[in-house]
């Protein structure tokens, strides 16, 4: 009922950790990898929980949320809410790179030092938020983003931020990308629902024929390519 310490010493002391409730991991220090699942409940933290290698985190119960924000997780990272309404929140002190995750609700992800980046898909069924709060942090993904919802960008300094989603791309209001924007629709529209500042150049490009671009509130300082497929795929800027 009570968190959870888990501690291993050496790079190949893991741990696996499944919890028929919700899971509370205490301060924790493993030095291989992590698998923690809550079966039924929240998989939440309440210390710092270091992991020399790589971080696989699970919920499976109906609605149940992850909420990691003390993580420092040096490997790659993979998220799975099994169940609808399932968000996931991480916040971890270095980069982060995502393995192949599924978050059935929305993902809220910030690294507090390095970048953002995915080595898997990421599939949300809802928004998608992506900040890097150090200067020069970048956000590049692109090997199988597919976000639903609306996206939230945020890098510091130069840093620059490389989408390609799945579907359309719908930014969010407050956006704000340091340096370059490059941010690429597969399928679907790409357009902004408010202010989307851009501190060097943007890019946006449908590749599915006649899909749009429709940015209405872009404040973008250097220079803006638009690219569309297709004899009804109409670009508009403001």
């Amino acid at each position: 009922t009570g968190a959870v310490s888990l501690n291993t010493n050496g790079a190949t002391g893991d741990a696996t950790v499944v919890n028929t409730i919700a899971l509370d991991l205490a301060a924790s220090v493993v030095g291989g990898n992590l698998v923690a699942t809550a079966t039924t409940g929240n998989l939440t933290d309440s210390g710092t929980v270091t992991v020399g290698g790589t971080g696989t985190f699970t919920t499976s119960g109906a609605g149940s949320d992850i909420n990691l924000g003390t993580l420092a997780v040096t490997g790659v990272i993979a998220l799975t809410t099994t169940a609808a309404n399932g968000d996931a929140t991480i916040v971890n002190t270095t980069g982060i790179d995502f393995a192949a995750s599924n978050v059935n609700g929305n993902l809220v992800a910030t690294a507090t030092t390095g970048n953002i980046v995915d080595t898997g898909a990421v599939t949300v069924t809802g928004t998608g938020s992506f900040t890097t709060t150090a200067a020069g942090g970048s956000i590049t993904l692109n090997s199988g983003l597919a976000v639903t919802g609306d996206i939230f960008v945020s890098t510091n300094g130069a840093g620059d931020v490389t989408l390609i989603n799945a579907t359309g791309i719908d930014f969010v209001t407050a956006s704000v990308v340091g340096q370059n924007l490059t941010a690429t629709a597969t399928t679907g529209d790409i357009t902004d629902v408010g202010t989307l500042t851009v501190g060097g150049t943007s890019t946006f490009t449908t590749t599915a024929a006649n899909n749009d671009i429709t940015m209405d509130g872009l404040g973008s300082t250097g220079a803006v390519s638009l690219n569309t497929n297709g004899a009804t795929g109409d670009a508009t800027v403001v």
